[in-house]
């Protein structure tokens, strides 16, 4: 992990977002940049075309006095715990936000995204930071930590990692554990099962061999979870072990609608109090 791209329109839930890829960035040494998108609607005329412009003018100066602010005040508090400085710069850009971010992936080589989300939310802005959220994920072939608004502090102890059991699922693991080793966290992989049964039990127990043989000796503790509900297994399981990340593996273009089954605003966070570690199978 070398460079976060960190996505912010100055709200609660963003700035949350803002503080949690400066914690990251301060312990692994990472650049951070924050980066606020502008767009307005097409113009027909000349003159709305004009008017258009300098609304966007002010909107730019706006914006990169609010990312100074916010600049200023990482700083502050990241200075204050006696941990090591780190780089950090801000962009502007007109652009809808997940092509924004997918240019700057491409052509810049960020490598890790944090995004902040609102989660199951009916207004109007919640459904939108929701959806920008959602399309930065299906769009962008890159790791996005998203952020719900009522997360704490960050405190990392423990990852879960949701498994099917999939070859892809080591690759993951290992994206996994690196920001586990930042955080000094525990890894766990968590599978749930309808009900339990030998095919299953053979394929786990490969799945572990495998694993085993590619961390390198990383701890990891594997669960198996009997329910009859995938979502409401995982999400109870969350609960009662007090775990503090979640982690999956998109697969496929459908992957949220087709395991979770969830609302726009909701899918994302799944467990509105855990940020969310997507990782990407053909990244």
């Amino acid at each position: 992990m070398k460079k976060i791209l960190c996505p912010v329109d100055f709200s609660k839930t963003s700035n949350k977002a803002a503080e949690y890829a400066a914690q990251i960035a301060q312990r692994t040494q990472a650049s951070l940049t924050l980066l606020h998108v502008l767009h307005l609607p097409l113009m027909d005329t000349t003159e709305s075309a004009l008017m258009a412009s300098q609304v966007l003018d002010e909107q730019r100066r706006v914006s990169s006095d609010k990312l100074h602010g916010l600049t200023l005040h990482l700083q502050n508090t990241f200075s204050n715990t006696g941990g090591p400085t780190f780089m950090m710069d801000t962009r502007v850009q007109e652009a809808f936000l997940s092509d924004a971010v997918e240019r700057l992936v491409k052509e810049e080589g960020f490598d890790f995204i944090v995004i902040g989300t609102t989660g199951g939310g009916n207004t109007l802005e919640e459904i939108m930071i929701g959806s920008n959220t959602e399309s930065v994920i299906s769009q962008v072939k890159c790791p996005v930590l998203a952020i719900p608004s009522n997360a704490s502090f960050p405190d990392i102890h423990r990852i879960v990692y949701a498994s099917d059991y999939q070859p892809e699922d080591s690759k993951a693991l290992g994206q996994v554990i690196s920001l586990a080793t930042v955080f000094q966290a525990e890894v766990e992989v968590v599978h749930v099962t309808k009900k339990p049964g030998s095919a299953e039990a053979q394929q786990a127990q490969a799945f572990l061999q495998k694993v085993s043989a590619d961390l390198g000796g990383f701890p990891v503790s594997f669960q198996e979870v009997v329910h009859e509900e995938e979502e409401d297994g995982l999400k109870e399981y969350l609960s009662r072990t007090q775990s503090n990340m979640l982690a999956i593996l998109k697969k496929r273009r459908n992957f949220f609608r087709d395991l979770f089954g969830m609302s726009l605003a909701e899918k994302l966070t799944y467990q509105t109090k855990l940020p969310l570690l997507v990782l990407h199978a053909d990244a």
